[in-house]
């Protein structure tokens, strides 16, 4: 197959965890690498680590995620929307793969693709916007070198930018459909608004949302 017909093994998605509760299994760096790509997001972190490292235990307090000081226990996992086994032990892991999939939860082992049910990619946060690389396991370093690369591309004020816009949907729905309803969004996302939030004025960025959309309104008429 040429690399343009080329077919992805896995599919990107992005999963809804705002409350919901994630299991990591593990004790070192790997667990506190997940940790850390997960406080990234609103879940409900739960790390499951017997003598745990002090970096780990303290970035479990620093970002209020449950720390289960135990041995691991397949209870450990009941009501997790995905489990990550990072305990760096394959036997452990294995175990902690095979209890999630008899749950039905989603599982990744760290460093074991054949184990996961999902990857999880290098991430670039403006949230709202996530931008995701992944490459099936294959490629970490390169999905870390285009993260790094895609990161200095995106302005810090992305994500403000687009949270405005969030606030302005349901007056840009009241635009006609087509052209002028695009020309709004264009206008927003590349002119003054866009230009105003990266120089960190949001007020001057909210006005400039209201001007365009006062200029693109329907004119008022009778016959």
């Amino acid at each position: 197959m040429s690399p343009a017909n080329a077919k992805l093994n896995t599919f990107p998605v992005f999963v809804r965890v705002d409350g919901e509760a994630v299991a990591i299994v593990g004790n070192g760096e790997e667990a506190l690498a997940k940790a850390r790509l997960l406080a990234q997001s609103s879940a409900a972190l739960r790390v499951i680590a017997d003598d745990a490292d002090a970096e780990l235990l303290a970035f479990v307090s620093s970002v209020d995620a449950v720390h289960v000081d135990a041995a691991y226990d397949v209870a450990h996992l009941e009501g997790a929307a995905m489990v990550f086994a990072a305990s760096g032990d394959e036997a452990l892991d294995r175990r902690v793969a095979g209890d999630a999939r008899r749950l039905g939860i989603p599982v990744n082992v760290v460093d074991r693709p054949e184990l996961c049910d999902f990857f999880t990619p290098a991430l670039v946060n403006r949230a709202p916007i996530a931008i995701a690389i992944g490459t099936e396991g294959a490629g970490p370093v390169l999905a870390q070198m285009l993260r790094a690369r895609i990161d200095r591309m995106l302005s810090p004020s992305l994500g403000r930018l687009a949270a405005l816009a969030a606030s302005f949907r349901a007056a840009a729905e009241r635009l006609p459909k087509g052209n002028r309803r695009r020309r709004f969004w264009s206008d927003f996302f590349a002119g003054a608004p866009a230009r105003a939030m990266e120089a960190g004025e949001f007020a001057r960025a909210h006005d400039a949302a209201l001007d365009l959309l006062a200029s693109d309104a329907p004119a008022a008429g009778h016959i």
